[in-house]
């Protein structure tokens, strides 16, 4: 079959229209899978972030990811197997690999992970098959993609097999990242950093997982002939070039970008008119503070008005520390606005504007 194909190669360049058949059009439709599969897993992080007390929508992050995941590494098996074999798997052998993603990534680890006489490549291996939590949280997106999507409708029809409650699986291993009782009678710790911080850490993982997976495209070693491997490793580029450090700190959350897109509307002050607000305020840096530094700025500004409403000032723009200071001036809290890193408390800081004020 001869048909005309139009899609983007991993240079950003567009490939012109045109007549493709054979490997030249399962090649472009590789591409184009592996492309969906990175948007499915981005999205996915970013559904999984906006969980909190608020929004316990586990169905979509657990759809967008298990997919994501399954995408990604079908097509990392096909492209290896090309470079091996000389041919793409055929439809009986893509089949065969199954919707289970522990299979899938079993299948990886022990037939197509390369590269291993890599310090870092070697490391990445041991993660794979040993961290508990990343385990934990392919198992349970594998359970959702093969029985759990259908779990209340599953119980509803009295299915003969026992029913995947994959949410209450998922909520179990939140509990074992990080003890929930703590934080429980305090609903604003809950929702400002309960939530954050376990979806941070089981991020972090499913990063390092896709990281791992990026990285064998371009230092495993594998059979490239037609260099289609070589092709196909600039897609998940921010993804290998994530430092250690850069897991579960970024925001794929699509209301940030919301947000962000009316930065105009918010409201910009300079240090010379902080000062002569009148109000109490404090500067802190970075290298000053002793705990975790939450913020994508290394200098901030807090403040207190009327001894309630609490401030932080971040690149010269206000935002919320507290519901008082969001409800009376209409600022965006710190998080929501992508200034502060997820998972990472502004509590010390709403205790120096409280502190300010006494």
């Amino acid at each position: 079959m001869i048909r005309s194909f139009s899609t983007v190669d991993t240079a950003g360049k567009e490939f012109e229209a045109m007549a493709v058949d054979g490997d030249t059009e399962r090649f472009l439709c590789l591409l184009d899978e592996l492309e969906t599969s990175k948007e499915l897993l981005k999205s996915g992080f970013g559904h999984l972030q906006e969980i909190d007390m608020g929004s316990t929508f586990y169905h979509l992050p657990h759809q967008l990811l298990a997919s994501g995941f399954e995408r990604l590494m079908k097509c990392y098996i096909a492209v290896v197997r090309k470079g091996r074999d000389g041919a793409y798997p055929d439809r009986a052998a893509m089949k065969s690999l199954g919707h289970d993603l522990e299979s899938l990534l079993e299948t990886i680890c022990t037939q197509h992970f390369g590269g291993t006489e890599r310090p870092l490549l070697k490391e990445d291996l041991t993660f794979i098959k040993t961290d508990p939590v990343l385990k934990d949280c392919v198992r349970i997106l594998s359970q959702f993609g093969k029985m759990g999507r259908y779990y209340n409708l599953d119980v509803v029809a009295g299915a003969s097999h026992s029913p995947i409650n994959p949410v209450a699986e998922w909520e179990e291993l939140e509990s074992r990242v990080e003890d929930p009782i703590p934080y429980l009678g305090d609903t604003e710790r809950l929702h400002r950093d309960y939530y954050p911080r376990v979806n941070s850490v089981l991020i972090a993982k499913m990063e390092r997982l896709i990281r791992a997976i990026a990285m064998q495209f371009t230092l495993g070693g594998h059979a490239d002939q037609a260099g289609e491997i070589r092709k196909l490793s600039g897609v998940y580029s921010e993804f290998w070039n994530l430092r250690d450090d850069q897991f579960g700190a970024v925001d794929y959350r699509r209301s940030v970008e919301i947000l962000r897109a009316d930065a105009d509307q918010w409201i910009k002050r300079s240090d010379r008119e902080i000062a002569e607000s009148g109000w109490p305020s404090r500067v802190v840096s970075k290298t000053e503070f002793s705990g975790e530094w939450p913020f994508r700025c290394d200098r901030v500004t807090v403040e207190c008005r009327d001894g309630l409403f609490h401030i932080v000032n971040i690149g010269g723009y206000d935002f919320a520390l507290n519901g008082s200071a969001r409800s009376k001036f209409g600022l965006p809290f710190a998080h929501d606005a992508g200034v502060a890193v997820l998972g990472k408390s502004v509590g010390p800081f709403i205790k120096m504007a409280r502190e300010l004020s006494a």
